[in-house]
């Protein structure tokens, strides 16, 4: 679709909706890169979730209404904010940081191309994978909280 193209009032609120999902996307990830070492990283973690589903439900309206994403050159060599990268530290099971890895490599695969299902696809499984990650380090805060108490 082109920039002249009339667009009908549900294809407007479609991309406003991608428009507002990608902000909080945006935001999302800055939080990780102006993080300080660790107060909150359950919470942005949660964000970067709920983040991440949001685009995943634009993506999927879009994609309904015949829109493509618009690809982005050589995405698949991105890495996360620090925080979020393997090597660095990071808290949680390992087992649920390699499914976000993995998350993060598919979602970068799937911005190269112009697919907006399998970008929504990709958002949906990253938004999993920090879901379940935020969940695991929230239970490891409040055990080492009980632990400090005690």
């Amino acid at each position: 679709m082109s920039a002249s193209d009339e667009l009908d009032p549900r294809q407007a609120q479609i991309l406003r909706a991608v428009r507002q999902a990608g902000n909080g996307w945006a935001e999302a990830m800055r939080a990780h890169k102006l993080a300080p070492p660790d107060p909150g990283f359950a919470a942005r973690l949660s964000a970067l979730a709920q983040a991440a589903a949001t685009e995943q439900v634009a993506w999927e309206h879009a994609n309904a209404a015949g829109f493509h994403w618009r690809p982005i050159p050589e995405a698949q060599g991105a890495e996360p904010p620090y925080e979020l990268r393997p090597g660095t530290g990071r808290r949680g099971p390992e087992e649920l940081w390699s499914r976000f890895d993995a998350s993060v490599s598919a979602l970068n695969s799937a911005i190269t191309g112009s697919d907006a299902a399998a970008v929504a696809d990709a958002f949906g499984e990253l938004s999993e994978a920090a879901g379940h990650l935020a969940d695991a380090v929230a239970r490891e805060d409040a055990a080492a909280r009980s632990r400090g108490a005690a």
